[in-house]
C-alpha cells in the first residue's frame, strides 16, 4: 500500500468547463451564452489497478449539489429536484445523482469529451501523514480533533482497489482502545458486478470497520418500499445490501 501522503478532501476538487448548448427541455431556464464552468469537492478517491498490466487508473466521486437552473434570476431550483453527483475519471464520467425514487437502469459511463470542453481533477495532500497502526493511537488522534483519512485495499486477482476517503464519524473509547469507523458515502467496487466497462463496476457506499483487516461495505441500491401485506409500493435509492470484504486499511493522519 502507497506511503503517498494522505489526500486533503477540502482542497481537492474536480472542475469542468461546458461550452454553449441549447437545452432541449422546453421550460428549461438557464442562461449560459457562454457555457459554463463548475468546481466541486471530491467526497472520495477509488485507484483501480490492472494486476496483468500494471496500470493504475484514478476515479472521483464528487460532492452532491441540487440540479439548478444556472444563473437565472430567481427560481434557480429546479423542482421536482434531483441530485446531481458524479463518478469521473479523466477520460470518462458517469451520473449517480438521481430523484429519491428508483427511475429505472442505473446510468452507464461515457467520454467525458462528450459534455465538457475540458476536466481537471486536482488531488490536493497533505504535506505529511502518519499511519495509525494501533488502537491506542487511533484513539489518541481521534481525541486530540486530528484530521483523518482512511485508506482500504480490496484485493483481487485481476485487479486491486485502493478505496481513499475521509474519515467524518469515529467512534472511540480510550479506556479500552475500541474505535469504529462509519463513514461515507465512498466509491466502492461491485465485486458481482459483470458490467465490461471497470465505471460501470463501481457503486456508492458507505464504509464501516473495527480492525484493519476486514471492512463491511453498504451499497446503494434500489430497496423496495412495501406495505403491511407485503406489497411493493415503491422502489427507492438507499443503502441496503451489505457486503464484506477482507481487506488492509490504513488510518491516516493529516498533518500540515
Amino acid at each position: 500500500m502507497t506511503d503517498t501522503p494522505a489526500c486533503n478532501f477540502q482542497s481537492s476538487y474536480m472542475t469542468w468547463d461546458l461550452p454553449p448548448r441549447p437545452d432541449p427541455r422546453p421550460h428549461a431556464r438557464h442562461n449560459i451564452p457562454l457555457g459554463n464552468k463548475a468546481r466541486i469537492q471530491l467526497d472520495a478517491l477509488l485507484d483501480v489497478v490492472d494486476e496483468a498490466s500494471g496500470e493504475t487508473e484514478r476515479f472521483v466521486l464528487i460532492a452532491a449539489c441540487r440540479t439548478e437552473w444556472v444563473y437565472a434570476e430567481s427560481g434557480m431550483f429546479q423542482l421536482p429536484s434531483r441530485e446531481y453527483r458524479n463518478i469521473y475519471s479523466l477520460t470518462e464520467e458517469r451520473s449517480m445523482g438521481r430523484g429519491i425514487t428508483y427511475g429505472g437502469e442505473a446510468a452507464r459511463g461515457r467520454p467525458v469529451t462528450d459534455s465538457f470542453r475540458s476536466l481537471e481533477i486536482d488531488v490536493a495532500r497533505f504535506t505529511a501523514s502518519r499511519a495509525l497502526d494501533e488502537p491506542a493511537a487511533i484513539n489518541e488522534a481521534t481525541e486530540n480533533n486530528i484530521p483523518l483519512v482512511g485508506r482500504t485495499e480490496i484485493r483481487r486477482p485481476d485487479r486491486t482497489y485502493l478505496l481513499e476517503y475521509p474519515i467524518r464519524t469515529m467512534n472511540f473509547r480510550p479506556e479500552n482502545s475500541s474505535f469504529q469507523v462509519d463513514t461515507g458515502p465512498l466509491l466502492a467496487p461491485d465485486l458481482e458486478s459483470s458490467e465490461a466497462k471497470t465505471i460501470d463496476r463501481l457503486e456508492m457506499a458507505h464504509i464501516a470497520y473495527n480492525r484493519l483487516d476486514r471492512v463491511e461495505l453498504i451499497l446503494r441500491r434500489p430497496t423496495p418500499i412495501t406495505d403491511d401485506a407485503g406489497g411493493e409500493l415503491a422502489r427507492v435509492l438507499h443503502y441496503s445490501e451489505v457486503r464484506e470484504h477482507s481487506a488492509t486499511t490504513r488510518i491516516l493522519t493529516a498533518e500540515s
